[in-house]
């Protein structure tokens, strides 16, 4: 039955991705014009700039990171806000450097229309040399981009493109949503972003790591495998969503297996809420309230391990060496992205294998530090 809904899911993803494609080409047909693009857009004249990403997952909006640290590196006196449905955006932008407001925005819930009112009415508040919109076909988006106040517009052209934009970038071969966007600002302003230095970003402050640093101590005291110099611990998100989730009992044997090959191990569960039931009782568990207060306490891990999920983006975005488990998704498109990071292929691979690896992988590297 899992199976089912798990076809089921991707057959109604992959309708939408169609449907979306054939009435932005409709619509492109209709609004294309004779306005002639720019050939490259002046830092020097912008001081206001918008990012619209109309997506609600925390790892989409994690990737929005590297594009963010591109426009502030080319337009570092510019006040950059971003325009994001994710809830917690707030909370896991702040900080960041040119970052200013973080505004919440209203896509698939629009007929409520106190908040939908409230947040078009931010969105216009400002008016903006400059608003990017990085996706390649998100109509919620373009709307943005349309009802926003600016005066030039950066995307991806193409014949999916129906909105006017000043400078349109012609769409990379690189397929990683957090990798693509950079082509908007290295073709726009000709920035030369070297292959393989784009990180996912969170600005954690230091009294916010020292605060995580202290959660994970009295955390891991309480497990049943207190922490010792030189054991490593090993963070991991057991609790993937749909057909990313690898389910408790595969988890389970998982870390039977790697505890048999290397015992001198201490992992600690990350838990998506505080009522959720540990996978083992002898295993340390954490919980945060919100994804920076996160992002600071598995910033003091030495690895971490999970499906493809925010959390596992997250503790990537906080500098830890994360190992990827893909099955169901694309990890050309949504992997890691640090040199340190590594991606397990684990289709019909047993959990006793995908630990083997995972143990080699960690002997081979010794202390990642």
């Amino acid at each position: 039955m899992g199976n089912l809904r798990d076809s089921f899911r991707v057959w109604e993803k992959l309708r939408r991705q169609r449907f979306r494609a054939l009435t932005s080409r409709f619509f492109a047909s209709l609004t294309r014009s004779g306005h002639p693009p720019l050939e490259r857009l002046d830092a020097s004249q912008i001081r206001e700039v918008l990012l619209v990403r109309m997506n609600e997952r925390m790892g989409n909006t994690l990737f929005m990171t590297p594009l963010i640290a591109a426009l502030h590196e080319v337009m570092p006196e510019a006040a950059i806000d971003v325009y994001v449905s994710y809830p917690d955006a707030p909370d896991l932008l702040a900080g960041l450097p040119g970052v200013r407001d973080v505004i919440r925005a209203q896509a698939k819930r629009w007929w409520r229309l106190r908040e939908t009112i409230a947040s078009i009415r931010a969105l216009r508040a400002r008016r903006y040399d400059l608003v990017v919109e990085p996706s390649l076909n998100s109509s919620s988006g373009r709307i943005a981009m349309m009802i926003a106040r600016s005066r030039w517009r950066l995307g991806f052209g193409g014949e999916e493109q129906w909105h006017r934009l000043d400078f349109a970038a012609v769409p990379p071969e690189v397929r990683h949503e957090a990798l693509r966007p950079l082509a908007l600002v290295e073709q726009a302003f000709g920035l030369h972003i070297a292959p393989g230095s784009a990180r996912l970003r969170i600005g954690n402050t230091p009294e916010e790591l020292a605060a995580g640093a202290h959660l994970l101590r009295e955390r891991l005291a309480r497990g049943a495998r207190p922490p010792r110099a030189g054991v490593p611990v090993i963070g991991f998100f057991a609790s993937a969503r749909g057909p990313k989730d690898l389910g408790a009992e595969w988890w389970r044997a998982f870390w039977a297996a790697y505890l048999e090959r290397r015992p001198d191990t201490v992992p600690i569960e990350v838990l998506p809420t505080a009522s959720q039931p540990a996978l083992r009782e002898d295993l340390a568990t954490v919980h945060c309230a919100s994804p920076r207060a996160l992002a600071a306490t598995v910033a003091g891990v030495d690895w971490f391990f999970s499906a493809d999920t925010g959390p596992m983006h997250l503790a990537s975005a906080a500098g830890v060496p994360t190992i990827a488990f893909f099955d169901k998704t694309r990890p050309d498109a949504f992997g890691p992205i640090k040199p340190n990071d590594v991606v397990i292929r684990i289709g019909g691979l047993t959990p006793q294998a995908v630990a083997a690896a995972c143990a080699d992988i960690v002997e081979r590297r010794g202390d990642p530090a």
